[in-house]
């Protein structure tokens, strides 16, 4: 089972945003999805239900519990930091090998699977690898999340560009509407498909998911 990795361009971008949007249009169509977030910063256990996991697994029709938010992530740690330095501080060593192991393991028979990151697609995950890295290792397809903002024309192309070094084409970039920015996002992603033949999708907020973003995601 070839799973989908979500990343981003930077963070802070609407990428479990648009994820849970995504992960409610398609269990709207019958689909059966199973979400991951192996490494998590910035958590807190006091409400459960704010934090990135629980919103997954509640887009992905789960009980928001602690035991399904540690078998959803069981990297979590305190510090809003990038997840390397916040494992540091825990006295915590994360390797690439057992992330992509739990994620493996993590996988249900007959599901949509999604593995959403951390931060941006070159941010790090462990002392020695990157999200790029982790989309390797578990050969996923990419979904990658950019915002509307000034500047992520650009931040987008690079991010792309980064990708292409490694062999990695992704599925789609999904347009994130959660941050207001300065032009409509369709703006945005007219300028951004003059330079890529990646598909450019927008996930506007409250605006609902494209269907052929729906269905491609459906066809792998």
């Amino acid at each position: 089972m070839t799973p989908w990795f979500v990343s981003a361009t930077g963070t802070d971008l609407g990428k479990t945003y648009a994820l849970c949007s995504l992960l409610q249009a398609l269990r709207d169509r019958g689909a059966r999805v199973c979400v991951l977030k192996p490494v998590l910063s910035g958590f807190t256990a006091d409400d459960l239900a704010a934090t990135d996991s629980g919103r997954l697994l509640a887009a992905a029709g789960q009980a928001v519990t602690p035991e399904n938010v540690a078998r959803s992530s069981p990297w979590r740690f305190v510090p809003p930091l990038s997840p390397d330095m916040a494992a540091q501080r825990a006295g915590v060593t994360i390797s690439l090998g057992e992330v992509k192991g739990f994620c493996t393991a993590s996988m249900v028979p007959g599901a949509i699977h999604f593995v959403e990151g951390a931060g941006g697609i070159m941010s790090p995950l462990g002392s020695d690898f990157l999200n790029v890295d982790l989309v390797q290792a578990l050969d996923a397809r990419v979904l990658l999340v950019a915002g509307g903002y000034l500047g992520t024309i650009s931040h987008t192309l690079t991010a792309l560009a980064a990708l292409a070094q490694r062999g990695i084409r992704p599925g789609a970039v999904v347009l994130s509407g959660f941050q207001a920015g300065p032009v409509p996002l369709e703006e945005t992603q007219a300028s951004i498909m003059r330079y890529t033949d990646v598909p450019v999708f927008c996930v506007g907020r409250g605006a609902g998911v494209p269907a052929a973003l729906v269905e491609m995601v459906r066809a792998g």
